[in-house]
């Protein structure tokens, strides 16, 4: 099945095409080809908690800019360093912060991918100090995935206080999308995430939908709200407006 989804004055629409065969053209590349001094800019916005609909007042023009590529970062190689320009950063977003992508074999890794949710939760917050949870490094996306491939995303233990926390991301490849972004078409490998978190005392849970063009990285982005212990979180989603 193929998906189009279109970006219009501030509302997200999603358009889905009945049927199980796609004329989208496959990607040819593995990679995304990031080049030093290129800049993304991505609108972003708060969904709310239980109906999911974007927050008004929440959103974020996001410029990010690519300082440099072929560096390590965190035991990775080949890492490429994006400084990213918030508008409007909201509680516990810095103005400035800085994101990194690690690329191997078409595995598209990501540091400390996909916690927005769970990170805003004020029950999780209080139980690490105040602090964000650091998850590590990600794999977001495998560009060279066919539909319904799954892989373990993440898998590790997590400080969370003076102890410590599971985060099991299981992700599974969804069919190609088109995205129409600025009147132009862009085709994008899906992937569905499903996060858990298990501390113990404090469980969370929660849906990440991400889509990743090797013409032009991540596109469209929809953390979903996450459920930490019974309540529910504010999620996020972000989509690309332009590359320069």
């Amino acid at each position: 099945m193929n998906r189009s989804i279109l970006y219009c004055s501030g509302i997200f629409l999603l358009a889905v095409a009945s049927g199980c065969s796609s004329n989208v053209a496959p990607i040819n590349s593995p990679h995304v080809n990031y080049v030093a001094g290129a800049t993304y800019v991505y609108y972003s916005q708060n969904l709310d908690a239980n109906t999911g609909n974007p927050i008004a007042g929440s959103g974020d023009t996001i410029t990010s800019k690519v300082l440099t590529t072929g560096i390590s970062y965190q035991g990775m190689s080949n890492v490429t360093e994006i400084q990213n320009a918030h508008s409007n950063p909201g509680n516990g977003v810095a103005a400035m912060d800085t994101t990194y992508i690690a690329q191997s074999n078409g595995d598209y890794w990501h540091y400390n991918y996909g916690l927005e949710s769970l990170n805003t939760n004020q029950l999780v917050l209080n139980y690490n100090g105040g602090k964000k949870l650091i998850a590590g490094w990600v794999l977001q996306a495998k560009l060279s995935a066919t539909e319904g491939t799954s892989w373990i995303a993440a898998d590790t233990q997590i400080a969370i206080g003076s102890a410590s926390a599971k985060l099991l991301d299981t992700a599974k490849e969804a069919s190609d999308s088109t995205l129409v972004v600025a009147s132009a078409q862009i085709t994008a490998k899906h992937a569905v995430h499903d996060l858990n978190l298990n501390a113990g005392l404090v469980t969370g849970s929660g849906f990440v939908d991400t889509y990743v063009s090797t013409d032009d990285g991540p596109v469209l982005n929809i953390v979903h709200p996450a459920v930490v212990a019974t309540s529910r979180t504010p999620g996020q989603i972000t989509i690309l407006l332009k590359k320069e």
